[in-house]
């Protein structure tokens, strides 16, 4: 069976670039003819790909719903009107409050946790506790004949981890799925469930920085994760002439730690510009000094996976 290479791009922190280096790297990928890629956006909190690579044909777009979050339920038939859920604060969240129009309790989506304690408190039974639709997984072939797949959660889930593994498994069930020899996924921020749940499986890493403060810790903390799969991984540095007496601090930590330094883009107007025009750099101005940065970038990235 063909190997399928999957590389995940985190960050550590938002902001940094990690998108739209995603991007450029997907069409360099496409334009290099060695590989057959596909793009995968695991930040399911914040999916944004899909504004850079819209569907090619609105009309073939699937979707899958996704359920998994677990919300309290008010069933009206049982209810007594009694008001212990309310006065004896079921509730720790405050989900539950008493509508004055209807006479009857209201479940506040949003706060409540579906921790349950309504459901074994109520002597009534009159609330229950189901899984509700926590998200959705949308897959289509983008305008740029790059196929993307990404998972969108619902506002008040609390289960982007597993859907992170749910967008995960969706791919491998895709007809073009045995076709495909490359695998870039944007990954979520930070070090929280997603991004444990986008490292795991990975054969390579980029991890995305800049030579900020900020930068440096929330890098630090993503390092800590992909080594704690033991996973190679190289360090890409975007802004990277920034002027900051930070700079020297930064520099001596890569300097003392020895990391693969996949390469460095400088700051440059081209990469915003691009991206107000919802366009990766390398197609907006691919003569650019950055377009030709990513393009160092992904060579010195085919030496690190060959």
């Amino acid at each position: 069976m063909k190997k399928i290479i999957k590389i995940g791009i985190l960050s550590g922190k938002g902001g940094v670039g990690k998108t739209s280096i995603t991007a450029s790297l997907g069409i360099i990928a496409q334009q290099d003819h060695e590989f057959k890629p596909a793009l995968v956006d695991c930040d399911v909190d914040a999916p944004n790909l899909s504004i850079l690579f819209p569907p090619r044909s609105p009309d073939k777009v699937d979707k899958k719903e996704i359920t998994g979050t677990l919300k309290s339920t008010f069933i009206e038939n049982a209810c007594i009107k009694c008001r212990s859920c309310v006065e004896e604060n079921y509730c720790e969240f405050d989900a539950i409050s008493w509508n004055q129009v209807t006479d009857f309790p209201e479940i506040d989506y949003l706060a409540c946790e579906g921790c349950g304690a309504c459901k074994v408190l109520c002597p009534e039974h009159a609330f229950e506790i189901n899984p509700v639709k926590s998200g959705e997984i949308i897959s289509y072939v983008s305008k740029f004949d790059l196929a993307l797949t990404y998972g969108k959660t619902i506002l008040g889930s609390t289960t982007s981890g597993k859907l992170v593994s749910d967008v995960k498994e969706y791919i491998k069930n895709l007809e073009s799925y045995s076709d495909l020899d490359l695998i870039l996924i944007d990954g979520p921020p930070g070090i929280g469930c997603p991004v444990i749940a986008t490292v795991s499986g990975l054969d390579y890493v980029i991890a995305v920085t800049e030579p900020t403060p900020s930068g440096l810790h929330d890098l630090k903390r993503a390092i800590e994760v992909i080594e704690s799969f033991q996973i190679p991984f190289g360090i890409v540095i975007n802004k990277a002439d920034l002027q900051s007496p930070f700079q020297a601090q930064f520099k001596q930590f890569m300097l003392e730690n020895n990391y693969v330094i996949l390469g460095k883009i400088n700051y440059s107007e081209d990469i915003p510009i691009a991206m107000s025009h919802a366009q990766p750099v390398v197609i907006e101005n691919p003569k650019s000094e950055a377009s030709r940065a990513i393009q160092i970038i992904f060579q010195n990235l085919k030496k690190n996976i060959s």
